[in-house]
């Protein structure tokens, strides 16, 4: 079934040490776009998230927004031993060789630059991918049964739509005889005025005109239509990615109406080729917004 390129899903982690928030908002687009946020000490992970996604979504503009509430208890405070014997060794030796005197407490000396460090233990980016993963799939598979959803509503409307462009062709089928008779009669009657004063041979006029009437038959352009109108309802039917399929489809159904309109001379074949086009249109206006 036809999947809308609309959603939104979100998932949170339950790990204590790495509270993860993954958000998903798509788009439609006409391709795969990827648009990620996530934190600095993540951006790594970038590709590996693009790839992931991209065995949920074929098309779209996929907004992903990543948030970490990180607990950490894994940072180290560790005293730099050989920076604190240098700069021992430089007090002493300012109070012997220039006889200064003052005493060096604990206060001033740990306040001394880069003497006590608080380094961060880095983690193992392996091990955050994976709890991170889990969070993705949870909010990919909520955004993905969101554009379900919205797709089974458009392929309803769709499927109203096919049915009274279907309905509108059967019609103007009906009307085919009408259209090539009245096409007959004004092109005989105009050859007439214009060999008014000119010997008239009425069998050679009657061939001509049946020729160039039979080039307005809509016959095989309705049964063309037809055949799109089918080809499109079995597309929207099918389980993978078909919006470019239909944007065809409704290429073709298009260009079989606007062929119609340009070969009709009746005013009720006119009349409903404006209301096939205008369903068509409805139709592209709503396949643009699927996968």
């Amino acid at each position: 079934m036809a999947k809308s390129m609309t959603g939104y899903g979100r998932a949170d982690s339950n790990d204590s040490a790495h509270k993860f928030t993954v958000e998903i908002n798509t788009v439609n687009n006409r391709f795969l776009e990827f648009q990620i946020r996530l934190p600095k000490s993540l951006g790594q992970l970038e590709n590996e998230i693009k790839t992931l996604l991209g065995g949920y979504f074929n098309r779209g503009k996929i907004m992903v927004s990543i948030t970490l509430d990180q607990e950490s208890n894994d940072n180290t405070i560790s005293l730099d031993e050989s920076k604190a014997e240098a700069y021992l060794k430089i007090y002493n030796l300012l109070q012997t060789k220039f006889g200064l005197a003052g005493d060096l407490n604990l206060r001033d000396f740990v306040a001394l630059p880069d003497l006590i460090k608080l380094e961060k233990q880095e983690e193992d980016l392996a091990v955050i991918w994976q709890k991170l993963k889990n969070v993705i799939e949870k909010a990919a598979a909520a955004v993905v049964g969101m554009r379900q959803t919205e797709g089974a509503n458009l392929v309803t409307d769709m499927k109203q739509r096919l049915d009274l462009i279907l309905n509108l062709t059967s019609e103007i089928e009906k009307l085919t005889g009408e259209n090539v008779k009245q096409y007959q009669t004004r092109l005989h009657s105009r050859i007439q005025e214009l060999l008014l004063d000119s010997p008239v041979d009425e069998q050679r006029i009657a061939l001509e005109v049946a020729i160039l009437a039979e080039k307005s038959d809509i016959s095989e352009e309705c049964i063309r239509l037809k055949s799109h109108l089918d080809q499109f309802r079995e597309s929207i039917q099918e389980p993978e990615a078909v919006g470019r399929k239909l944007n065809f489809i409704l290429q073709e159904l298009n260009r079989e109406a606007n062929t119609i309109g340009s070969k009709s001379s009746v005013y009720d074949i006119a009349k409903r080729v404006i209301q096939v086009k205008e369903e068509i249109e409805r139709l592209r206006e709503q396949v643009q917004n699927i996968e």
